[in-house]
This record gives C-alpha cells, sequence and structure tokens, in this order.
C-alpha cells in the first residue's frame, strides 16, 4: 500500500483496461481521480459501476471511453446522462445493461476467485438478451433453469471513502455500494478519502489487504456529495448536465 498524489494516477491507470467506479449516482464518486485519468492519454476503457454520473460523463466528453456496464447513468431526479445516451444512440460506445443483483454478483464471484454464481431471481427477465454475462444452466439437483453469472476482476477500481488510518484501512462511514466485494475483486485498488486519522478495527470497511494506492484530497469527491463531509453541489450538477462543464 501507498499513499499516492493525484498526479501519479496517470503513470497507474493503462489504457484498454476495465475499471469499476464507486459510489452512487450523485453520491461519493471519486471525481477528482476522475478527472486526472480524463487528462491522461488513457483511452479505451470499459467502466464498470452500478449507478454512474459525473465520472462516466467526464470520461466520455473526454473522449476515453469505449464500453459502459451499468444499472443506471444519471443524476436521480437530476435527469438521466445526455452525454451517454448521445454516444450509445450514435454507437460511439457500446452499452451493456446490468440489473443490481447481476453487478454484485460478478464482483462477488470475482472476489471468490470462482467463475460464476447462480441464482434464480432474474431467469424469467429479459436480462440474457442484453447482457452476454448471463447463462441458463440446468440445476442438477432438481432440473430447473437456473441464471449463472459469470464472474469478473476488474483491472482496477476506483473508490472514495471518508477516512483512511496511516496503514491503509479504509471506512467508509455510510451504506457501502458493493465496495468491499468490488476491492477483493479487483486486481489493483485505488482510493481517495477526505482525510487520514485513526480508526478503530470496528470502523474497518475495508482492510489494507484489498488496498494498493490512497490518495488523501479533501473535497475530491466533489461536485457529488460524501456523507459527514458536504452534500451534492446541485447548481454545479446542474450546470454540468445542462452546458458539460462547471
Amino acid at each position: 500500500m501507498r499513499f499516492i498524489d493525484l498526479s501519479d494516477i496517470k503513470n497507474i491507470v493503462k489504457s484498454d483496461s476495465t475499471i469499476a467506479i464507486g459510489g452512487f449516482t450523485i453520491n461519493r464518486k471519486p471525481i477528482a481521480i476522475i478527472d486526472e485519468i480524463a487528462k491522461s492519454e488513457v483511452n479505451n476503457l470499459n467502466l464498470y459501476t452500478l449507478a454512474g454520473s459525473l465520472d462516466i460523463d467526464i470520461l466520455l466528453k473526454a473522449e476515453k471511453v469505449k464500453k459502459i456496464s451499468a444499472a443506471y447513468v444519471g443524476y436521480e431526479g437530476l435527469g438521466i446522462s445526455k452525454l451517454m445516451r448521445s454516444a450509445v444512440e450514435s454507437k460511439k460506445i457500446v452499452f451493456e445493461d446490468l440489473t443490481e443483483i447481476l453487478y454484485y454478483f460478478r464482483l462477488k464471484a470475482g472476489a471468490l476467485g470462482i467463475p460464476f454464481m447462480v441464482t434464480e431471481s432474474i431467469i424469467n427477465s429479459d436480462i440474457f438478451k442484453v447482457n452476454s454475462a448471463c447463462k441458463r444452466i440446468n440445476n442438477p439437483f432438481d432440473n430447473k433453469d437456473l441464471c449463472a453469472i459469470e464472474s469478473i476482476n476488474p483491472d482496477y477500481c476506483i473508490i472514495h471513502a471518508q477516512k483512511a488510518d496511516k496503514f491503509g484501512n479504509i471506512l467508509i462511514d455510510e451504506a457501502d455500494f458493493s465496495e468491499k466485494e468490488m476491492a477483493q475483486a479487483s486486481k489493483v485498488k485505488i482510493f481517495s478519502v477526505e482525510e487520514i486519522g485513526e480508526l478503530k478495527p470496528k470502523e474497518i470497511t475495508i482492510s489494507n489487504e484489498f488496498v494498493d494506492y490512497v490518495v488523501v484530497e479533501r473535497n475530491s469527491a466533489e461536485p457529488t456529495g460524501c456523507k459527514g463531509h458536504y452534500k451534492p453541489k446541485i447548481k454545479k450538477i446542474l450546470s454540468y448536465i445542462e452546458n458539460g462543464k462547471f
């Protein structure tokens, strides 16, 4: 584990990679790190996230994206991502639809080091038509159909959190969005945090075993929010939605 500066990101993240991004819509998105990637020479990225917003749009605007896998890309009550819609409709990028359970199970299987997880819960959905990570298989115990969900091991994960301690242990001081599984499944794990300080064992969300790099940078999720530190900056977000800039 190493503490690094934001400027080091350009030497860590490589082109043609799969990047899993934490946070949820306009909350706790690692915007400062995403900005560094957008300014770098990196390109042809495959993005994997539960619910993207500015993180996705910043990289789309910088023409860094080849594929997006997400359950949702938008700004909750503020509207969907116009940039993503345009990019998908013009076929500049590939969009792969996820369900929440599909997002979680792919990461969980990757974290466990197994090739797939199974569920019956989405067996009657249309997900098989739009996501190649889902396959129908036969349950050998009762001959019923199950959905096999392929594991994913992203090249990188990028997660913003409230705090790290000096050893690199991470506190996410709110509900996490499968980010523990994301860190366990990913090959290189990058975090930005608001501050460094002491953490009690019960406060540790992600242990330093699953942390490679930590950037300590206040307000580095803005203009998205970070619980306990600042709320989403709605005017700035609306400006970006309308004008593509803050």
